[in-house]
């Protein structure tokens, strides 16, 4: 009776201390995939044919489901530097946008036609998704810390001087 409840016992404590595991399903484009095309079977090879003619670094992906583009959509709230032209599950877009409207701008929808894509395209590939102003941000963010720390600990060392 008693190896029974510390066998009972180790194993509520253990898995007490396992780590919570939070899954959301597969991720279908990698992370490198800065640029894609949302399609469907039906546009997924009118997308693929106006980014091989236009020579583009662009990936289309033909998904088959609206949960799958919903978290597609979903990375683009991780990842700054992706960007959407959608062709396909247009009302699953819209419905992401009206929810999620600070990445409006590196989402495009369009019309299924060849020449609707390459103009989508063109705008995607003339969106920019440069946030960060390189080595200034960091530098101007030092030269402020270091001022106020230096005025901090020069104000401490002038009233300790002074007393």
């Amino acid at each position: 009776m008693m190896k029974n409840k510390s066998t009972t016992l180790l194993l509520l404590v253990i898995l007490g201390l396992m780590a919570p595991v939070s899954a959301h399903g597969i991720h279908v484009t990698p992370d490198s995939a800065t640029s894609i095309v949302i399609a469907d079977n039906s546009t997924g090879s009118t997308a693929k044919g106006v980014v091989d003619a236009m020579g583009m670094n662009v990936t289309v992906y033909s998904f088959q489901s609206t949960e799958d583009v919903q978290h597609e959509l979903e990375h683009l709230l991780t990842n700054p530097q992706k960007k959407v032209l959608a062709v396909a599950y247009l009302e699953t877009v819209n419905q992401f946008l009206a929810c999620h409207p600070e990445v409006s701008d590196r989402i495009i929808i369009c019309n299924p036609d060849s020449e609707t894509i390459r103009k989508g395209l063109n705008r995607l590939n003339s969106t920019s998704t440069e946030t960060s102003y390189g080595f200034l941000t960091p530098f101007l963010m030092g030269i402020l810390m270091g001022a106020l720390t230096g005025l901090g600990l020069g104000a401490y060392l002038m009233k300790r001087k002074l007393s």
